[in-house]
């Protein structure tokens, strides 16, 4: 028998989440679930991704709003209700749509925590998000989809794998479920939780936010759990994806509660992954160089002093340049940029090709690097 044994919500996007008994299952989500986020001043997203140390923000729901504490233990409290009547300019993974601002006190508040001023925003009584590829449907700030579950068991065979520690909080999954075989998951088109019924969106595409520990923010030096996944869990299309749970859209509203059983409606062919032992050699690290040296790199018609030690995306995000990413541990290929000039050193083998490279996965090496999106 499947069942549903955990319910987590997480009020805001990349912060701590909640775990809870029930909730109210509705077209965004679980009720509050992802309903706040934090954004530059432009409205672009801003995720632990980025920035782990949001991880240790614990926000809580209260009668009026939020009660939000940081990592140093000062607390804020946000009231819903003096949120800015307009609508923003907002973005999530090139969603764009608009969302209501916080009063300029929380967001100085919250910009001590960071290199650069941030807001935070809320989807509003009525989102105007959508789904990119099912636009009926409403979204909240989550990634791409309202549900996110992960099968228990699954999560058991990848820890016997995995030569790290692995917690299910590593995968922000809304649904755990308990009862099914080791990726059996795979195989569900239309499954009912209680007295709700959730179509199968797709598999639930993985990135670098698994590697860090939710409790101190820290991530695995060896990039562990998404380096074991890789080696049996990416799909054989050639997307780089590397997948672990479902992305569910629900078709009704109601109570879920942890507890209720879970019935597979329909099935599906899974999607094919690669099987292939010797992948851990494409994620080998090479380490920077020793000692520490300057590196002239020009991108987007700028240049600036940068050095052969940190990750090249790192590089140009402190310069104030916004290069698309996703996944940012070398999956994904968002972050591909054309090399024009110079030499990188490359942190697995995927990373660099004769004329491009992924630059969250390349160090600068020899300038004059030039580089341009590609």
């Amino acid at each position: 028998m499947i069942t549903l044994t955990k319910l987590f919500t997480y009020p805001i996007k990349s912060m701590q989440g909640t775990q809870l008994s029930h909730a109210l299952t509705e077209a965004t989500g679980l009720t509050w679930d992802r309903h706040f986020m934090l954004t530059l001043e432009d409205g672009t997203f801003v995720t632990a991704r980025k920035y782990p140390e949001m991880l240790l923000f614990t926000p809580t729901l209260t009668r009026e709003g939020l009660y939000l504490q940081a990592p140093d233990q000062q607390i804020a409290l946000v009231n819903i209700n003096d949120f800015l009547e307009m609508n923003f300019p907002t973005e999530v993974w090139g969603n764009h749509f608009t969302a209501k601002i916080a009063p300029d006190a929380i967001n100085q508040w919250l910009s001590q925590y960071f290199p650069h001023p941030v807001q935070l925003r809320w989807i509003g009584k009525v989102p105007q998000r959508k789904i990119k590829k099912r636009p009926e449907h409403p979204l909240s700030f989550a990634d791409g989809y309202p549900f996110l579950l992960v099968n228990e068991r699954s999560l058991h065979d990848l820890q016997n794998r995995c030569p790290a520690g692995v917690a299910i909080e590593q995968f922000r999954a809304n649904l755990v479920v308990t009862g099914a075989e080791p990726w059996q998951e795979d195989h569900w088109a239309v499954v009912r939780i209680g007295e709700i019924i959730f179509d199968v969106a797709k598999p639930c595409s993985r990135c670098i936010l698994t590697t860090v520990n939710s409790r101190n923010a820290r991530k695995h030096p060896n990039g562990e759990p998404m380096r074991t996944l890789s080696q049996f869990r990416e799909a054989a299309d050639g997307s780089g994806d590397i997948d672990f749970g479902l992305n569910l859209i629900a078709r009704n509203s109601g109570i879920i509660r942890v507890g209720d059983s879970v019935s597979i409606l329909q099935t599906k062919p899974p999607r094919l992954y690669r099987d292939n032992p010797a992948q851990q050699n494409t994620h080998a690290v090479i380490r920077p160089a020793p000692t520490e040296k300057a590196v002239e790199i020009e991108f987007a018609g700028k240049r600036f002093m940068g050095n052969n030690q940190q990750i090249l995306l790192e590089q140009l995000e402190l310069q104030g340049h916004s290069i698309p990413y996703s996944c940012r541990m070398g999956s994904c290929g968002s972050c591909r940029l054309t090399k024009l000039s110079g030499a990188v050193k490359a942190l697995n083998t995927r990373a660099l090709s004769e004329s491009t490279v992924l630059s969250c996965c390349c160090i600068p090496d020899e300038g004059p690097l030039k580089l341009e999106l590609n």
